[in-house]
């Protein structure tokens, strides 16, 4: 339950947050230049009404998507499933929240300050906003694809070592485990060091190993060193 909660309103706050900032943006850059308060020299451009909440909701927005971003990343793993998604490797989910927020926002920036009427008549507005998208665009696209990649990668090479384990099952050969268990314990018992004598103590240390390949926890290639280790001692 603690993960549906976790995973659902992470996301969907750090959504909103995102989706909010880069309103108020687009708000604050239609609004462009503007000063409000009691001086004494005239201003040339009263702040409209609202534009304080707006800055307070720009600013509140980046806290919110932190906040989400972090519920989203502590989730843990699903109940419902026996695989978890652990990744070992190099992806994280706050690294793709980063390169997500800042491309979706270079964007929005970048698209409001070349379409927007209203931002191309104020003053400063569009400059302000070319520079806002470009900046953006460079912080986050490299970030975005990057863990993409990484996390096509890291996937990848998870589930390669489950498919692995499960070949025996899939040709009939019973369950993944004792396919790969079976073809272990013929050879420590036709070693010329266990003839006639206790194996159990390999075979319970080879079925440990097996169990920790088919979790994913050890790759083929690591697999068969440790197998290597125990049936040469």
């Amino acid at each position: 339950m603690g993960y549906v909660i976790k995973g659902t309103f992470g996301l969907v706050l750090f959504a909103g947050a995102l989706v909010l900032f880069n309103v108020k943006l687009v708000s604050l850059l239609e609004t462009g230049t503007c000063a409000s308060g009691n001086t004494p020299y005239e201003i040339a451009k009263p702040c409209p009404s609202g534009t304080g909440t707006d800055i307070v909701l720009l600013a509140g927005s980046v806290f919110a998507g932190l906040i989400g971003a972090a519920l989203f990343s502590a989730r843990g793993n699903p109940p419902w499933s026996s695989r978890q998604f652990d990744l070992s490797g190099d992806f994280t989910f706050g690294f793709i929240a980063w390169g997500l927020g800042f491309s979706a926002t270079g964007a929005t920036a970048l698209i409001a300050a070349l379409t927007d009427e209203a931002i191309k008549g104020s003053s400063g507005a569009q400059l302000g906003g070319l520079i806002v998208g470009g900046t953006f665009l460079v912080m986050g696209v490299p970030a975005l694809v990057l863990s993409l990649w990484w996390l096509v990668r890291d996937r990848g090479s998870r589930d390669r070592a489950p498919r692995t384990v499960t070949a025996g099952a899939e040709t009939g050969g019973g369950s993944g485990w004792s396919s790969g268990f079976d073809q272990a314990k013929p050879l420590a018992r036709n070693l010329p060091w266990t003839s006639g004598g206790d194996t159990g103590g390999q075979i319970a240390r080879l079925e440990r190993l097996q169990k920790l390949r088919e979790s994913g926890a050890l790759t083929d290639a690591e697999f068969e060193r440790e197998k290597a280790k125990i049936l040469s001692e």
